[in-house]
């Protein structure tokens, strides 16, 4: 896990990460070092930690495993004042954010369908959140205002 060596300021990382749940531990590691460097607060840094973690297992679990050759990475970045994270991965096209089934957070847990909430949970994280195809690939973007008062959207 290596800094981006052609951003000229160090404000970006990128990280190739392993295809299994594995790498959600190298996403906390990548989150709280880059955390660290730029003096990230630890709520930033859990809100999006947390909001990764569901998209990224998401990815390992219903895109990923019909690929061949999977592939996934993490980049990150500090640009107008906020931290942009984006995760790529090669798998089937599918939007998160328009596909998944939005959860009726009305009903009681044991009422409700399986599925939704992690998306559910990182637009509420962050204070945007995107989806776009490029190529063969997925691309979610997420942004934090660094210093921003969040507020459940």
């Amino acid at each position: 896990m290596k800094p981006d060596e052609s951003a000229p300021s160090g404000n970006s990382v990128e990280v190739s990460l392993p295809t299994d749940l594995s790498a959600l531990a190298m996403l906390a590691q990548t989150i709280q070092d880059f955390g660290a460097a730029h003096a990230l607060g630890e709520d930033l840094q859990g809100r999006l930690n947390l909001a990764l973690d569901e998209l990224i297992t998401n990815s390992v679990s219903y895109a990923l495993p019909e690929v061949a050759e999977p592939e996934m990475c993490l980049r990150l970045a500090l640009a107008h004042g906020q931290v942009v994270a984006q995760i790529e991965d090669n798998g089937a096209e599918f939007d998160p954010f328009e596909e998944a089934p939005e959860p009726d957070t009305s009903l009681g847990l044991t009422e409700r369908q399986i599925g939704g909430l992690g998306v559910f949970l990182a637009k509420q994280l962050t204070d945007s959140s995107t989806y776009e195809r490029v190529g063969d690939r997925n691309r979610i973007t997420l942004q934090i205002v660094i210093g921003g008062q969040h507020s459940d959207k």
